[in-house]
């Protein structure tokens, strides 16, 4: 049976680009898709809410009891869910601490530290260079005499600027350099994609996933469509929105709304998940960071082609599967790097 949906599921990727009928029908399947993952996301916490009511219930009593006149400090990390009543049923009993008593969010969506009402916002800049290298050399170097191997501490830095400036990158990176002593293994790293990492090597691809999981179904088509930007490209919010509006992946706006402002609203939602992040060197535009843009890359597949320069010189090849494509202008281009498009189904 699977297999036999399987091969429908291949035979309509192929017709889509010819068919209005298959390809809305994929749309449709995709989103299906989408919902059910939401659907099934809702079911587990809702699942985990009943069990920590039975026990919740029960404990907060206590739990406000033993608070109460003492100084207090609660870390709550990486949290996601923006049910403001949850969060009324969760703080009384943090509210029984003695005057000076604190509390801590982490989150990647500001919308979550605003309805927690927080008080005062630190938003953690990118490490310098030098802090993330010393994050790196403390997991690939450990125990080692960094002077005995000069070969891999250049490579090592190099590495270390592709990280641009995330921690997380830098440590994962370092672990895995941990155990491989030999220049051309340093390298290989050096010249992969991140995102092309597997799962058992590296945990950056995980971790980003879930920034790309919690999104619902909308937002997902419109960060894989971000794909298609290079990276290091700076864009404009408007820019972004009507290339949005023109696949159709903004949604039909209520009464008194345009569709320029529903996909305002999107942009903003993936700028407060920290998906975006605005140009250091021109606060009107926005970038993504590298592993970000490799992220979108993952999540599009073969859909997204972007065309760019080989290092090798080799021609690239289009996916059959594609349907949005880029192409950044350069100075000496010439017909011979559209070649490309020349195997594309029209």
């Amino acid at each position: 049976m699977l297999l036999a949906i399987q091969a429908v599921l291949e035979d309509a990727e192929e017709k889509q680009l010819t068919d209005k009928a298959v390809k809305l029908w994929l749309d449709n399947l995709r989103d299906l898709a989408y919902d059910v993952e939401d659907m099934l996301d809702e079911f587990a916490v809702e699942a985990m809410r009943c069990i920590l009511k039975v026990s919740g219930e029960a404990s907060t009593n206590q739990t406000e009891r033993r608070f109460s006149w003492e100084k207090i400090l609660i870390v709550l990390d990486d949290v996601w869910n923006k049910n403001y009543g949850e969060w009324n049923r969760l703080q009384p009993p943090f509210r029984a601490g003695a005057p000076g008593s604190k509390i801590i969010v982490t989150t990647r969506d500001s919308n979550v530290a605003l309805l927690m009402g927080a008080t005062k916002f630190h938003y953690l800049e990118q490490m310098s260079n030098d802090d993330c290298w010393s994050v790196f050399a403390q997991h690939a170097f450990e125990n080692k005499d960094l002077a005995a191997q000069p070969n891999l501490e250049i490579i090592g830095r190099k590495i270390v600027k592709k990280c641009k400036g995330l921690p997380l990158a830098a440590r994962t990176l370092g672990g895995l350099l941990r155990c491989k002593e030999r220049d051309y293994e340093w390298e290989d790293i050096l010249n992969s994609k991140l995102w092309s990492l597997s799962d058992e090597e590296s945990e950056i691809l995980p971790v980003l996933r879930l920034s790309y999981y919690h999104l619902p179904s909308h937002l997902k088509r419109c960060f894989s469509f971000c794909s298609v930007l290079p990276k290091d490209y700076e864009f404009e919010q408007k820019e972004l929105v009507l290339l949005w509006m023109a696949e159709g992946l903004v949604q039909q706006p209520e009464e008194n709304k345009q569709k320029e402002d529903i996909g305002g609203e999107y942009f903003c939602e993936l700028l407060s998940r920290s998906l975006f992040q605005r140009s250091s060197r021109d606060q009107s535009k926005f970038v993504m960071h590298d592993l970000i843009s490799d992220l979108a890359q993952w999540v599009a597949g073969d859909i997204c082609f972007m065309l760019e320069d080989k290092v090798d010189g080799s021609k690239m090849k289009i996916s059959p599967k594609a349907r949005y494509s880029s192409y950044i202008c350069g100075q000496y281009d010439d017909l011979k790097k559209f070649e490309a498009f020349s195997d594309a189904k029209v």
